[in-house]
Protein backbone atom coordinates (compact mmCIF):
# COMPACT_ATOMS: atom_id res chain seq x y z
CA UNK A 1 0.00 0.00 0.00
CA UNK A 2 1.31 3.39 -0.97
CA UNK A 3 -0.17 6.69 0.62
CA UNK A 4 -2.46 9.38 -1.17
CA UNK A 5 -3.48 12.37 -1.08
CA UNK A 6 -4.55 15.71 -3.30
CA UNK A 7 -6.49 18.97 -2.76
CA UNK A 8 -9.16 19.61 -5.13
CA UNK A 9 -9.79 23.45 -5.50
CA UNK A 10 -13.29 24.63 -6.42
CA UNK A 11 -12.98 25.32 -10.27
CA UNK A 12 -9.53 22.73 -10.84
CA UNK A 13 -10.98 19.42 -11.25
CA UNK A 14 -7.79 16.72 -10.74
CA UNK A 15 -7.90 13.85 -13.12
CA UNK A 16 -7.08 10.39 -11.95
CA UNK A 17 -5.33 7.69 -14.43
CA UNK A 18 -5.23 4.25 -13.65
CA UNK A 19 -1.94 3.06 -13.17
CA UNK A 20 -1.12 -1.13 -13.16
CA UNK A 21 2.37 -0.51 -10.83
CA UNK A 22 0.25 1.51 -8.13
CA UNK A 23 -3.02 -0.49 -8.68
CA UNK A 24 -6.58 0.29 -7.11
CA UNK A 25 -7.04 3.39 -5.32
CA UNK A 26 -8.99 3.40 -2.41
CA UNK A 27 -10.20 6.86 -1.24
CA UNK A 28 -10.80 7.04 3.03
CA UNK A 29 -11.57 10.51 3.81
CA UNK A 30 -12.79 13.88 2.11
CA UNK A 31 -11.90 17.23 4.40
CA UNK A 32 -12.50 20.56 4.06
CA UNK A 33 -9.68 23.02 3.25
CA UNK A 34 -8.98 25.97 5.29
CA UNK A 35 -11.16 29.25 4.63
CA UNK A 36 -14.04 31.47 5.74
CA UNK A 37 -16.87 30.70 3.38
CA UNK A 38 -19.64 29.82 5.29
CA UNK A 39 -21.45 27.77 2.65
CA UNK A 40 -21.00 23.80 1.81
CA UNK A 41 -19.06 22.33 -0.84
CA UNK A 42 -19.91 18.98 -2.78
CA UNK A 43 -17.40 16.49 -4.12
CA UNK A 44 -18.26 15.25 -7.56
CA UNK A 45 -16.59 12.31 -9.60
CA UNK A 46 -17.08 11.79 -12.61
CA UNK A 47 -16.03 8.32 -14.49
CA UNK A 48 -15.64 8.50 -18.40
CA UNK A 49 -18.49 9.53 -20.26
CA UNK A 50 -21.16 8.70 -17.55
CA UNK A 51 -23.32 11.16 -15.21
CA UNK A 52 -21.04 12.69 -12.19
CA UNK A 53 -21.92 11.20 -8.73
CA UNK A 54 -21.62 13.82 -5.82
CA UNK A 55 -19.32 11.84 -2.95
CA UNK A 56 -19.74 14.29 0.10
CA UNK A 57 -21.12 17.31 1.14
CA UNK A 58 -18.98 19.48 3.67
CA UNK A 59 -20.35 22.33 5.63
CA UNK A 60 -17.87 25.00 7.36
CA UNK A 61 -17.87 24.32 11.56
CA UNK A 62 -20.42 21.41 11.13
CA UNK A 63 -19.33 18.59 8.72
CA UNK A 64 -15.76 19.11 8.05
CA UNK A 65 -14.57 15.67 6.99
CA UNK A 66 -16.36 12.19 5.53
CA UNK A 67 -15.11 9.44 5.80
CA UNK A 68 -15.34 7.60 2.85
CA UNK A 69 -15.00 4.20 1.26
CA UNK A 70 -14.58 4.06 -2.57
CA UNK A 71 -11.94 2.20 -4.47
CA UNK A 72 -11.24 2.60 -8.48
CA UNK A 73 -10.06 0.54 -10.63
CA UNK A 74 -11.21 2.04 -13.72
CA UNK A 75 -10.02 2.11 -16.69
CA UNK A 76 -11.49 5.75 -18.01
CA UNK A 77 -10.44 8.71 -16.32
CA UNK A 78 -11.70 9.70 -12.74
CA UNK A 79 -12.31 13.08 -12.44
CA UNK A 80 -12.86 14.87 -9.05
CA UNK A 81 -14.58 18.36 -8.81
CA UNK A 82 -16.21 20.56 -6.14
CA UNK A 83 -18.98 22.82 -6.08
CA UNK A 84 -18.84 25.13 -3.68
CA UNK A 85 -15.92 28.21 -2.12
CA UNK A 86 -13.42 25.97 -0.34
CA UNK A 87 -11.26 23.51 -1.34
CA UNK A 88 -11.61 19.20 -0.38
CA UNK A 89 -8.42 17.56 0.47
CA UNK A 90 -9.31 13.92 -0.99
CA UNK A 91 -6.86 10.84 1.03
CA UNK A 92 -6.46 7.64 0.71
CA UNK A 93 -3.95 4.68 -0.46
CA UNK A 94 -3.15 2.29 -3.19
CA UNK A 95 -3.99 -1.12 -3.19
CA UNK A 96 -0.76 -2.31 -4.72
CA UNK A 97 0.36 -3.96 -8.06
CA UNK A 98 -1.91 -7.27 -7.34
CA UNK A 99 -5.19 -5.01 -5.92
CA UNK A 100 -5.28 -7.68 -3.93
CA UNK A 101 -6.53 -6.65 0.12
CA UNK A 102 -4.36 -8.18 2.98
CA UNK A 103 -2.42 -10.02 0.16
CA UNK A 104 -5.23 -12.84 0.18
CA UNK A 105 -5.00 -15.22 -2.81
CA UNK A 106 -8.04 -16.86 -4.42
CA UNK A 107 -5.33 -19.92 -4.45
CA UNK A 108 -4.98 -20.58 -0.77
CA UNK A 109 -6.74 -23.51 0.47
CA UNK A 110 -9.68 -22.48 2.93
CA UNK A 111 -9.40 -24.51 6.62
CA UNK A 112 -12.72 -23.62 7.51
CA UNK A 113 -15.69 -26.31 7.36
CA UNK A 114 -18.92 -25.73 5.43
CA UNK A 115 -21.52 -26.34 8.06
CA UNK A 116 -23.83 -27.33 5.93
CA UNK A 117 -22.09 -30.02 4.77
CA UNK A 118 -21.69 -31.37 9.07
CA UNK A 119 -24.29 -33.13 11.20
CA UNK A 120 -25.74 -31.55 14.12
CA UNK A 121 -25.49 -33.14 17.16
CA UNK A 122 -28.47 -33.96 19.26
CA UNK A 123 -28.86 -32.91 23.05
CA UNK A 124 -29.51 -35.82 25.47
CA UNK A 125 -29.94 -34.29 28.83
CA UNK A 126 -31.27 -30.92 30.09
CA UNK A 127 -29.59 -27.56 29.03
CA UNK A 128 -29.42 -25.16 31.08
CA UNK A 129 -32.48 -23.28 29.68
CA UNK A 130 -34.84 -25.82 31.10
CA UNK A 131 -33.72 -24.50 34.38
CA UNK A 132 -35.47 -20.62 33.61
CA UNK A 133 -38.64 -21.73 32.22
CA UNK A 134 -40.58 -20.51 34.90
CA UNK A 135 -38.95 -16.98 35.22
CA UNK A 136 -40.76 -15.85 31.72
CA UNK A 137 -42.42 -12.86 31.72
CA UNK A 138 -45.69 -12.96 29.31
CA UNK A 139 -46.34 -9.04 28.65
CA UNK A 140 -49.18 -9.93 26.85
CA UNK A 141 -51.41 -10.98 30.41
CA UNK A 142 -50.77 -7.46 31.17
CA UNK A 143 -53.26 -5.12 32.21
CA UNK A 144 -53.31 -1.34 30.07
CA UNK A 145 -54.37 1.09 33.07
CA UNK A 146 -55.12 4.84 31.22
CA UNK A 147 -53.54 7.71 32.25
CA UNK A 148 -55.30 9.84 34.82
CA UNK A 149 -57.93 12.39 33.93
CA UNK A 150 -56.71 14.93 36.41
CA UNK A 151 -53.22 16.95 34.80
CA UNK A 152 -50.59 17.02 37.45
CA UNK A 153 -49.38 20.89 36.54
CA UNK A 154 -51.41 22.94 39.12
Amino acid sequence: MAFWGVEVKPGKPFTHTADDVRGRLHISQATLGIGTAPKKSVVQCNVGDKSPVFLCSLFPEKAESCQLNLEFEEADEVVFSVIGPQSVHLTGYFLGASGQRYNLNDELESYGEDIADTETERSTGHSDEDKYDDSFINDADLDIIPPSPVSGGG
